[in-house]
């Protein structure tokens, strides 16, 4: 099944944005250009060619209807008011009523008062703004679900109102929720709805962040449409140059979606042979892409000429990680962690790494799991975290196994540890799931480290 689309729709998009880049944007260097190749070359007549988009319907009365309903939601005269939007700046007041001759009278309690008004007076202001955008995007939501997202634009540019850049991601992942349970037709009208999307942000100025595209880029590789990859791709690319990386990650989870070799080790050969400074990120997303796979060849070649280090998060270290204890790669991740020891990494994150190492270890019972993270903590001379603890703990309890969990907290509140809320709220309901709620009374350690802990049982068991 192979969606196709239609060349006018593309045509105004890529014109209008090729005048954006002329005036807003600078053009990529010839660097940026060279890293590109590594993707694939695409056709330029394919785009936008055959996808046939239907028109919505015309909504009526009912678009109408919201449109009044809408408006009294945000011109109501019941409506909350909003708090004086004049910043205070309570130091500067307070030098200039400083110099006010009357200022000796006042005392030092008045002072303090008029501060603590004033720094209310922010906070409800701060409180204010916050939950007005969530009210705004939920009622965005309500109105998409009802009308679609194309026609609620519309409603809401005419009060003035259209969505931020959250808006237009809750809107692009409704319009894939709904591709999900569709035909063919339908899937060619929800990518063109997200198409128009797309338009619409770039009528605003908003740009083509990795928390849009990716729900429709994720769900496009799960139904291995290529052609339309490679479409989204270019606009995606236009829109904003600097997602050429991250989009190399995406590329790649499409080929390893379709199995296609010669793509596959195309890329890894380019990146492999390319050593430019700008290189370094298309490698760093290729590298996580394979980790999400099997492809245990292609991912110690990266790792020989990436060095895990020097990768931009914490987040991307731990993937590595979780990827070498699914392939059983014990010896590699042994090499890694003691790397990141010597290279005086931060101790926290070293014993996160191991963490999330040995508990993706597959068929490793639990019990060896909690033997190997003391171990290579032994070995590594480090110290378990709070964080790290949880995690085996987590795990622990995803298989069920309370007592080993219970054995784990107990070692947490004897090194002065102390157990986060979410993970305790997981083992009472671990504990009342598997009617082992008795382990958890008996754990003395457990119940002298957490406060309130028995109305918390009395409310699981409600």
């Amino acid at each position: 099944m192979q969606v196709r689309y239609v060349r006018s729709l593309s045509s105004g998009f890529r014109s209008r944005s090729a005048t954006k880049s002329a005036t807003s944007k600078p053009q990529p260097s010839s660097s940026s250009s060279s890293t590109s190749l590594c993707l694939s070359e695409l056709d330029e007549d394919f785009m936008l060619s055959s996808l046939k988009l239907k028109q919505l319907s015309d909504s009526g009365d009912s678009a109408d209807g919201v449109f009044k309903h809408i408006s009294s939601i945000f011109h109501a005269g019941k409506s909350a008011k909003k708090p004086g939007s004049g910043e205070i700046d309570g130091a500067k007041e307070f030098e200039r009523v400083q110099n006010l001759s009357w200022l000796s009278s006042i005392s030092q309690n008045n002072i303090l008062l008029q501060r603590k008004e004033q720094s209310h007076k922010k906070k409800q202001k701060f409180v204010f703004e916050v939950s007005q955008e969530i009210r705004f995007q939920k009622l965005v939501e309500v109105s998409a679900k009802m009308l679609g997202p194309e026609t609620t634009l519309d409603l809401f540019g005419k009060l003035g109102r259209k969505p931020v850049s959250k808006g237009y991601n809750a809107l692009v992942e409704m319009c894939i929720d709904k591709a999900r349970g569709t035909d063919d037709e339908g899937i060619a009208v929800e990518l063109g709805k997200v198409f128009n999307l797309f338009k619409s942000m770039r009528k605003q100025g908003l740009e083509l962040e990795d928390q849009t595209y990716r729900p429709l880029l994720l769900y496009i590789i799960d139904m291995r449409m290529v052609e339309e990859f490679q479409f989204f791709y270019v606009i995606i690319k236009e829109e904003n140059p600097s997602s050429v990386a991250r989009l190399g990650y995406y590329e790649m989870l499409l080929w390893l979606r379709v199995n296609n070799e010669e793509k596959i080790q195309s890329i890894c050969n380019y990146i492999a042979e390319n050593d430019s400074e700008d290189m370094s990120v298309i490698r760093e997303n290729v590298l996580l892409a394979l980790c999400e796979s099997e492809r245990t060849e292609e991912i110690l070649k990266l790792l020989e000429i990436i060095d895990i280090k020097d990768l931009s998060s914490v987040e991307s270290v731990a993937m590595v990680f979780q990827a070498l204890g699914r392939l059983l790669l014990e010896p590699v991740a042994e090499k890694f962690l003691f790397h990141l020891k010597n290279s005086d990494h931060e101790a926290n994150n070293i014993t996160n790494f191991i963490a999330c190492y040995v508990v993706s270890i597959p068929n490793l019972l639990v019990e060896d799991v909690k033997k190997k993270f003391k171990d290579l903590h032994h070995r590594l001379e480090v110290s378990p975290s709070s964080s790290s603890y949880e995690k085996i703990i987590l795990h622990s309890c995803a298989l069920h196994k309370v007592n080993v969990a219970l054995d784990i907290v107990n070692e947490m509140c004897e090194a002065g540890l102390t157990l986060s809320t979410d993970v305790l709220h997981s083992m009472l309901q671990i504990c009342d799931d598997t009617s082992e709620y008795n382990l958890y009374l008996c754990s003395n350690a457990l119940i002298s480290s957490v406060h309130m802990i028995w109305p918390l049982c009395l409310s699981s068991r409600s």
